[in-house]
């Protein structure tokens, strides 16, 4: 895999960034050297050891910034870092008077070095925009200390055109790994967005989806329920039935598999085979239900909805009154299997666009990160094994909701 651009830029700054280090340091050992050679023949060493002290409190200073730190501690260390090189460059400006001077203007050889090398720190500021910025700042702070204390030390104010000249690359050099950067980031950002996007379609289908469930599972169901039941008054049961999936459509909550609806649903799948046995459907239950409680609720909700589902299709198309449901519980999860002996279908004629087996059967289960097995035949019956982890992998039941 080759670098990006993003890289080479990353790497180039770096670079930049360890170059101006080394560079803001051998110019301050430069001015210090040129300004020894010239204090030390005519004040001696006493006279000249006050500038080289405010030569190593600024070098001092600029080094802290080359040390890797979090970003919040970077910013508090540049402000300080940029307090303590000025103040070292007022001291060297102070204290510089006492030799006589060659060139008496704040654009000397000497003041011009020290002032290129704050500047070159400041590469090592911060990310972005703060290089520029300390750059700018150390210009500012230190014409302001030449105007104010360069007369009463003997100096001229100057123009600089060599300080200015280092500013001008140290802008340049931000403003064109800003750009260098905005272009990198472009296709970031184009991902991003086009992410963002799928997500938002297919929090949109899930939600679809989920109410195509909803209407098949109750209404649909419960007219199927209708159209087969005797005449004459509903059945309690029945009744019951009706009642509660009109509260479901009129709540907030109408979406069995929202989070607030699982939590106040205790044991779906029991109250499936219940509703299945109101409706006159003869359900065998055995194996491990107690399993069935150690299930997440979501899960277990989604496997309520299943059940539900499976034993409703037996009532409508298996032509049986019977139906035999088994709980398995196994070291990651449960197994429900669920058995008629009715007219059985073919499983390759079932088109995946039928929401009864494809949508409230298999998407559920799949969705809390399961699984789903059909065996069936024409005229032997149908066994259906639902498998359902005890807890939903992430970005499961409930990514969407």
């Amino acid at each position: 895999m080759q670098p990006g651009p993003d890289r080479y830029a990353r790497a180039l700054a770096a670079g930049l960034r360890s170059g101006a280090l080394w560079y803001a340091t051998i110019t301050l050992a430069m001015a210090t050297v040129a300004e020894a050679e010239a204090l030390l023949p005519q004040v001696g060493l006493a006279a000249a050891l006050p500038p080289l002290i405010g030569t190593v409190v600024a070098a001092a200073a600029g080094l802290v910034l080359g040390i890797r730190m979090p970003r919040p501690l970077r910013r508090i260390v540049a402000v300080g870092a940029f307090l303590v090189m000025e103040a070292g460059f007022a001291f060297y400006l102070a204290t510089l008077h006492a030799a006589p001077l060659i060139d008496d203007t704040t654009a000397s050889f000497g003041l011009s070095l020290f002032k290129a090398a704050l500047i070159a720190y400041c590469v090592n500021a911060g990310r972005r925009w703060a290089p520029a910025v300390f750059s700018i700042g150390v210009v500012a702070v230190s014409e302001v200390l030449c105007a104010l204390l360069g007369p009463r030390f003997g100096y001229r104010w100057a123009f600089d055109g060599a300080e200015l000249a280092a500013l001008a690359i140290v802008v340049l050099a931000s403003v064109g790994f800003a750009v260098s950067r905005h272009r990198a980031e472009a296709p970031r950002r184009v991902l991003v967005r086009a992410a963002d996007e799928d997500a938002l379609l297919h929090t949109r289908s899930i939600a679809r989806s989920r109410a195509a469930r909803v209407v098949h599972d109750t209404v649909l169901n419960d007219l199927a329920v209708l159209a087969t039941s005797e005449p004459g008054p509903l059945s309690p049961a029945l009744a019951a039935r009706l009642s509660a999936t009109l509260e479901l459509l009129a709540s907030p909550d109408w979406d069995a598999e929202s989070e607030s609806a699982v939590a106040a649903a205790p044991g779906p799948a029991e109250a499936a085979v219940d509703r299945a046995a109101a409706a006159g459907l003869r359900v065998q239950v055995d194996g491990e239900l107690a399993a069935l409680r150690d299930l997440d609720p979501r899960v277990r909700q989604a496997l309520g909805g299943a059940v539900d589902q499976c034993l409703t299709n037996i009532l409508r198309h298996a032509g049986t009154d019977a139906a035999e449901l088994t709980v398995l519980a196994e070291s990651e999860g449960v197994s429900v299997m669920i058995t008629d002996a009715g007219a059985g279908f073919d499983v390759e004629d079932v088109g995946a666009d039928r929401i009864g087996l494809a949508g409230s059967v298999r998407a559920r289960i799949e969705e809390a990160g399961g699984s789903v097995r059909v065996f069936a035949r024409p005229g032997v019956g149908t066994t259906i094994l639902l498998t359902v982890p005890f807890s939903p992998a992430d970005g499961l039941i409930g990514s969407g909701a």
